[in-house]
């Protein structure tokens, strides 16, 4: 598995890589067997360290932990101790429905390109940046799966194929904290 490290004001000394890779691949290979990847980012706060870990342990799958401390050490344990969590509490469902994700092709031969002239074009230089997802990742699953997928990732909402239909839906967090399910109606 390959291990990023990134650090904004904060220098990574080899100890720590050494302490984060063992950690974390303690932790994912006791759930998958071949992982694919992880990025470890460090910033500092003021007196305190913050630590980002966001493994990829297998295809279409991305978890994301976050953790502080008064050091780079216990900030990352915090953030590790997130992805052990979510790992062990969904091993069970990930197991079973692993081989159902899929459908990017579906959602690509829907998007159709549009060309525009530089005379059409009407840039707003203080627009929020879009980020085109050209090969989004849209699983089959039940609306309880992508709420535990998005759950997973972290993520604010996640788009889905529903099991039960085959519709395209949507689950997000809303600002109340609770759960989001847009469904909409099928053409006639």
């Amino acid at each position: 598995m390959k291990i990023t490290f990134t650090g904004k004001q904060v220098d990574i000394s080899d100890r720590l890589r050494a302490h984060i890779e063992e950690n974390v691949l303690n932790a994912v290979t006791k759930y998958f067997s071949d992982p694919i990847g992880c990025n470890v980012a460090f910033s500092k706060e003021g007196d305190d360290f913050s630590a980002e870990v966001t493994v990829h342990p297998a295809k279409n799958i991305v978890l994301k932990g976050t953790g502080k401390g008064g050091d780079p050490y216990t900030a990352f344990d915090d953030a590790n101790s997130h992805i052990v969590v979510r790992l062990s509490k969904h091993k069970n469902r990930l197991k079973d429905h692993k081989s159902k994700t899929g459908l990017s092709e579906l959602a690509s031969a829907k998007v159709f390109p549009v060309i525009e002239t530089e005379e059409e074009m009407d840039i707003d230089e203080n627009a929020p940046l879009t980020i085109a997802e050209l090969e989004p990742n849209i699983p089959v699953c039940s609306v309880s799966e992508a709420v535990m997928y998005m759950d997973l990732s972290n993520e604010c909402a996640l788009m889905f194929r529903n099991a039960n239909n085959n519709h395209i839906s949507m689950v997000y967090r809303r600002k109340d904290g609770n759960i989001g399910w847009v469904e909409p109606k099928a053409d006639k």
